[in-house]
């Protein structure tokens, strides 16, 4: 036993020191935080001088925050930016913004948009002129990064790309709500630019392809769009890609978000992960990338409707609902990361959904593994997530509203177990339940349409100690990965660079080695070579 002790600890240290190496690498950081928050409404970049929301948002544990910096308003001529300016939603003064955010440990995602409104276009015959918009897309993405390289570690490269309202909007800047079929082409060209200028400051940068929609024009699918991104080799020139989710029109698990034909490999039978699963599936076949969900919103009408339903608050609805999809989106859906809508003139999330939002982003921090299932003959859905030594299980009932029914739920042997409401307070194990676990592994408890959270810790401090090493190790693992595959992929928007300069070299070396091998073969031939 004091053997094994020596060893867990070193284990355990060695650990320690690569998540300390770690720290500084936005890899590891994106690992550990599950949840973040989406500044959609740009209500918090114009309100950065007051410190209550930003407050909020650390005493929720948001870890990372979306921030839309529009091309068309920091740059208003060629070589003028400004990054401090009064905009239609307030004044926006984003080193005041970064600030704020920095002193709370909150990350930002900072989402390059827009379109140049200073060039000529005219809508809907002229867009503007291809080799002067990425010319100036490239001045744009550069003066951003050299201003705020410091600050921001994640980059995501347009919004709604696939979205034809949107993308009118960048081809169109001056055009009043235009409308024009979205280009892979001239996005994947925008793409590669943007990855190269990032990762030449610092390779370990997060480049995140710009937001795709779900549930618009069947011919702009975000699986359409990605087949067309990755037919030009442009997969190279992103470490992750975001969804964007329409304000969800029902309960998470028949919610429909997407009308077309794209049905994943198995279907979970909830529209809402199937559509995503839909999307993670070919990203699986054209290369591995992780899949950040933003804009997780409810319609005020479905809340307020099941609310009066269930003899409750929209508010109590509003947070079980969250919480629901949250967990079916990450262990039913694939999705890496979670971002809620955050819009504090419109009162979203509320009260409750953010306490929800709070005990769910302390608790699935560092999870490195997930997976969702029904519980069988029965409307009950479990989704388990596996990090830190622990392991995590929300559980709740599809419907049936606030009548609590026995559920009883396998896999917890060797495990203690203790549970909450998932909008609980206090996560303090006074104020949990401690549930048995009987000598099948199996625990029992009851379970509404209010999630439940439990809590699976080791009942040996030896398997605790173990599994926090393994789970500590693979986390650390993980970020080394993303280290070396950030840097493979920099080389490789080098070498795009000076692609022709990289061939003759390869050319000469390759002579260089067939006449050194011609020599050899010659030498050993004639009895020259060397014993």
């Amino acid at each position: 036993m004091h053997k094994f002790l020596l060893k867990t600890f070193a284990t355990l240290l060695a650990a320690g020191g690569l998540f300390t190496w770690f720290r500084t690498d936005a890899s590891v950081l994106a690992g550990a935080a599950a949840l973040g928050m989406d500044d959609s409404s740009a209500w918090l970049a114009a309100n950065s001088q007051d410190p209550k929301p930003f407050d909020l948002l650390e005493a929720v544990d948001a870890g990372m925050l979306r921030v839309d910096l529009p091309w068309n308003e920091v740059v208003s001529a060629p070589g003028v930016f400004a990054w401090a300016y009064k905009s239609d939603e307030g004044y926006k003064d984003l080193a005041q913004l970064f600030s704020r955010l920095d002193k709370r440990g909150i990350k930002p995602v900072l989402i390059l948009s827009g379109g140049p409104s200073f060039l000529n276009s005219l809508y809907p015959q002229q867009p503007v002129m291809r080799e002067e918009f990425l010319a100036a897309w490239e001045n744009y993405v550069r003066a951003a990064v050299q201003q705020f390289c410091d600050n921001v570690d994640f980059w995501q490269v347009g919004a709604d790309i696939n979205d034809p309202a949107a993308w009118g909007n960048v081809i169109f800047p001056s055009a009043d709500s235009p409308v024009s079929p979205p280009d892979p082409a001239l996005y994947a060209d925008m793409l590669r630019i943007a990855y190269n200028v990032i990762k030449s400051v610092q390779a370990t940068d997060t480049v995140i392809m710009g937001g795709l929609v779900l549930g618009g024009d069947c011919a702009f699918h975000p699986v359409a769009y990605l087949q067309a991104l990755n037919d030009l080799d442009a997969w190279y020139a992103f470490d992750a890609l975001s969804v964007e989710l329409p304000a969800l029109n029902g309960a998470p698990e028949s919610a429909q978000v997407d009308a077309c034909a794209y049905a994943p490999v198995q279907s979970s039978g909830m529209p809402l992960a199937d559509s995503l699963r839909a999307i993670t599936d070919f990203i699986q076949t054209a290369g591995a990338k992780p899949v950040w969900v933003h804009n997780l919103s409810f319609s005020v009408d479905v809340l307020s409707a099941k609310a009066a339903e269930r003899g409750t608050l929209p508010e109590v609805v509003e947070s079980d609902y969250m919480s629901r999809a949250t967990a079916i989106l990450l262990a039913y859906g694939g999705a890496d990361k979670i971002f809620w809508r955050y819009a504090p003139l419109s009162g979203t999330p509320g009260a409750i959904a953010l306490q929800s939002y709070a005990n769910l982003a302390s608790t699935l921090g560092g999870a490195r593994e997930s997976n969702g299932a029904s519980l069988p003959g029965s409307d009950f859905e479990v989704a388990s997530f596996r990090g830190s030594g622990r392991l995590a299980v929300l559980t709740w009932r599809k419907a049936g509203g606030d009548e609590a029914l026995p559920a009883v739920i396998p896999g917890f042997e060797g495990y203690d177990l203790r549970a909450w409401s998932a909008d609980a307070a206090s996560m303090k194990n006074k104020f949990g339940v401690a549930l048995q676990v009987d000598s099948g592994g199996s625990t029992a408890l009851l379970v509404s349409e209010r999630p439940v959270l439990i809590s699976a810790k080791p009942a040996e401090l030896k398997e605790s100690l173990t599994l926090l090493a393994s789970d500590s190790a693979a986390q650390a693992g993980k970020g080394l990965q993303a280290k070396f595959a950030s840097f493979v992929q920099a080389q490789k928007a080098k070498a795009a660079e000076k692609v022709g300069a990289w061939v003759d070299e390869q050319q000469q070396s390759l002579m260089q080695t067939l006449k050194n091998s011609f020599n050899q073969w010659l030498r050993k031939s004639l009895g020259l070579a060397k014993g």
